[in-house]
């Protein structure tokens, strides 16, 4: 059975309190093949989403693509590897499990380094002036990454003092 369609894929620059990207892809057997359109969604409902549709997010499109390669490689690195050890070929298992455990890392780097998840200040505002929010929306995303940003400066290092005695 072939299962073709639209769907989101690489969901990536998630904003707090608004969405994230995503891109609409034309799929065949969930394979992200044609990427159709950018969006911000705002709320997922069911297998349906609500949002605001903008521009292409090439960080989204490519976000897509490497999940599925890690998915693919992977496998296919996992699966030709243990054929290889199986086989007592270890000249040839080793390297394609290192393979396999790399994609593995990819992967979860994927959905887990803040680089590709969350959007940088810059971008978020860029986002929402995008999908059209209003100027009280834009300074309330200012003020929250204003207050994040504040909350993340340390205190300056203080000199090392040896103990008195």
């Amino acid at each position: 059975m072939v299962i073709f369609g639209s769907r989101l894929f690489g969901k990536c620059d998630a904003i707090p309190g608004l969405g994230y990207v995503a891109t609409k892809f034309g799929h065949i057997n969930f394979v992200p093949l044609i990427p159709l359109e950018g969006w911000l969604v705002v709320a997922e409902e069911g297998n349906g989403w609500r949002g605001q549709a903008i521009s292409m997010s090439g960080k989204s499109v490519l976000t897509a693509w490497a999940r599925f390669l890690f998915i693919v490689v992977g496998l296919g690195s996992l699966l030709f590897g243990f054929i290889a050890f199986t086989e007592m070929e270890p000249g040839r298992a080793i390297p394609l499990g290192v393979l396999a455990l790399a994609c593995i890392g990819g992967l979860i780097a994927s959905y887990k380094w803040k680089w590709v998840t969350h959007a940088s200040p810059e971008r978020a505002l860029e986002i929402a002036q995008e999908a059209g929010i209003g100027e009280e929306g834009i300074a309330q995303l200012r003020r929250m990454y204003a207050a994040s940003e504040a909350a993340t400066v340390a205190t300056p290092a203080q000199p090392w003092t040896p103990p008195e005695s």
